[in-house]
């Protein structure tokens, strides 16, 4: 089942949120809710201040309050599955770049409350968090559709000359929700593939 929703209406209009929630509980019919994978995001870019307030407040909405109402208001569906929250944060939550303020910031805002979700919910049940660089999704490669060089210099760019697929991702995360790894809670984990370790200086 397919249930759409758009994330800023979600966290900005009661009814809405309301709406999307008896849908996602009706789908659910009682079952309880084993694995919450939070992995929208809202990217704005710009180098121009002040960024506008607007911009800001969607880029914290989607990617910040969003996952925080959704986890909240479906912890009871959690608790009973002894469930696992997976939210798909960023290396931009530690490293950034310029025009990435407003990206950066709700990534380390998510972080952090992945952080505070886990410690709030104790045992009830599991949050974790994954960081990833780039990765090849259909977003990405829109972005460098006019400039094809310059996808292959972020291949290159990573230690490993490539970048992530989609399906690598998702492999981490459903280990994450693994029963095996019960103790992993509160955790960001690091998916950079080496990026995150590199020192960008002239030679």
């Amino acid at each position: 089942m397919y249930i759409q929703a758009d994330l800023h209406a979600f966290v900005n209009d009661e009814q809405a949120r309301d709406d999307t929630l008896t849908r996602i509980r009706n789908w659910l019919a009682g079952q309880p809710l084993r694995t919450l994978i939070n992995n929208a995001a809202y990217q704005y870019v710009s180098r121009v201040h002040p960024i506008a307030v607007a911009e800001l407040q969607r880029s914290y909405d989607v990617n910040v309050l969003a996952p925080y109402l959704l986890v909240s208001n479906l912890a009871a569906e959690l608790e009973r599955g002894g469930g696992s929250v997976v939210n798909v944060g960023s290396i931009h939550a530690r490293l950034t770049k310029p025009g990435f303020l407003a990206y950066a910031t709700t990534k380390a805002a998510l972080a952090a409350l992945t952080r505070g979700l886990a410690l709030d919910f104790e045992d009830r049940f599991r949050v974790n968090c994954v960081e990833p660089a780039s990765v090849s999704t259909p977003m990405l490669q829109d972005g460098f559709r006019a400039a094809p060089g310059k996808l292959q210099e972020l291949r290159d760019h990573h230690p490993q000359r490539r970048i992530a697929s989609p399906a690598e991702v998702a492999e981490l995360v459903f280990q994450i929700n693994s029963n095996e790894l019960r103790f992993l809670h509160g955790s960001c984990i690091d998916m950079s593939g080496g990026i995150g370790a590199r020192l960008h200086d002239p030679l």
